[in-house]
């Protein structure tokens, strides 16, 4: 039995989806794991069933709290899991957690029971960084790791971050810049970076390019290419200039720093539910990258990136690449997720100028990944939502200089961040 994996896919929260259906009833559950359930806890009336490889989870609350067990197809009970409060702690871990980690704030405890084993997690926290930690009963650390964002894979089925995984968790630290933007760009939803140094940008109700200085602080052109809309992304490409709506429509302003641009638009066929809010150009590929913030049901448990062509004017039928969620650990304690789908919201694309990777930020999960072009996630940055409310723009300088956009509150601004280190 391997338990440093068995503690952990207890401890598992939906951030894995099921090979089958995302949701899952008890119809979906062998007979021999039914049977074990109802003889293990009989007055239980109410449970929520998962699957992690070839292993049930049920989900279910005892006295308002909730506990976890851990089954194998044939009805033995693997592992059992209860979250407990600080108090409950065995008085050798309380000291250590007082002693060296005094700075930070203890969010869920849990204690695990894996045969004749017990051990106690605790996830800690400090401003955006967690630690996880793992203790036996004798009060000594088993695990340790602080790489918040790392993916929880299937394969793995870990918890506490696993250092092998091939994801990294980065910083962006502070930003080395930073604009306060004017009242028209509160609900800044694009940016890209001009040769001349200025910024392109675009926001969600208004069709029209926004040129905005950068070292005189304001904007120094309005470019009209359409009437009220949902804009959500630009792509800059020569002498012309691309605008997203939400419904996946494009529109082309060829010469748009002209006196007087021309408009082509180009309807979009996508799902209902795919909304549209990251564009980039592929200048490889001549080509424009849509990410979608919604899904395609035909999809399942991934997220696609489309293209359209430069050449052909035509949008690709099928996902030039495909993200599999199983990537993707659940968002933090306060997210709520309609479905699977929500663990990965994108808000922005971008292509790094030299590497070629995809960055691509999350505003509804306050996260920024870095990803190839197979759609493997290499590196997770979780944001700092009190510096970008809702970061919704991403574009890098001619340095290669990472700037953010964040739309403003209702009484404050939108904001550009520049940072040094684009990872």
């Amino acid at each position: 039995m391997k338990h440093i994996h068995l503690w952990a896919m207890a401890l598992i929260t939906g951030s894995t989806l099921s090979s089958c259906d995302q949701t899952w009833s008890d119809r979906n559950v062998p007979e021999a794991v039914k049977v074990k359930f109802v003889e293990s806890y009989p007055t239980i009336k109410r449970v929520d069933w998962d699957r992690v490889d070839s292993l049930y989870e049920a989900e279910f609350k005892i006295s308002g709290r909730e506990r976890k067990a851990l089954f194998g197809e044939d009805g033995t009970l693997l592992s059992y899991t209860e979250e407990i409060e600080e108090q409950y702690l065995p008085k050798r871990i309380a000291a250590q957690l007082q002693q060296e980690f005094k700075s930070y704030k203890i969010d869920e405890v849990h204690r695990v029971q894996e045969g004749s084993l017990t051990s106690f997690v605790i996830e800690l926290e400090k401003g955006t960084r967690d630690i996880w930690l793992r203790f036996n009963e004798k009060g000594e650390l088993l695990d340790r790791s602080t790489n918040a964002a790392t993916p929880i894979r299937k394969q793995s089925a870990s918890l506490l971050p696993s250092s092998s995984s091939g994801t990294t968790t980065e910083d962006l630290g502070a930003p080395e810049l930073r604009w306060d933007l004017p009242p028209v760009l509160r609900e800044v939803s694009g940016i890209g970076m001009l040769h001349d140094g200025s910024m392109a940008c675009v926001q969600d109700e208004v069709g029209t390019i926004f040129i905005y200085n950068l070292e005189q602080k304001a904007i120094s052109q309005e470019i009209p290419f359409a009437g009220p809309g949902d804009y959500e992304g630009i792509a800059v490409a020569g002498e012309n200039a691309y605008i997203v709506r939400s419904d996946g429509t494009l529109f082309e302003v060829v010469g748009f720093r002209n006196t007087k641009p021309t408009v082509q638009v180009y309807e979009a066929s996508f799902p209902a539910t795919i909304n549209i809010e990251g564009l980039a150009y592929d200048q490889e590929h001549n080509q424009l990258l849509l990410a979608p913030k919604g899904y395609d049901p035909k999809l399942k448990a991934q997220k696609g990136i489309y293209a359209f062509s430069l050449d052909s004017k035509k949008f690709l039928p099928e996902p030039v690449t495909s993200i599999s969620l199983d990537q993707v650990q659940t968002p933090k304690k306060g997210k709520k997720q309609k479905s699977g789908y929500d663990v990965l919201q994108p808000s922005s694309l971008e292509l790094h100028p030299t590497s070629g990777e995809f960055y691509m930020l999350d505003a509804v999960n306050d996260r920024l990944y870095v990803l190839n072009r197979e759609g493997q996630i290499s590196k997770t940055v979780d944001l700092d939502k009190k510096m970008l409310r809702q970061a919704e723009g991403l574009t890098f300088g001619q340095d290669g200089a990472l700037y953010i956009a964040s739309e403003g509150s209702k009484k404050g601004k939108g904001v550009i961040h520049r940072y040094n280190n684009s990872l």
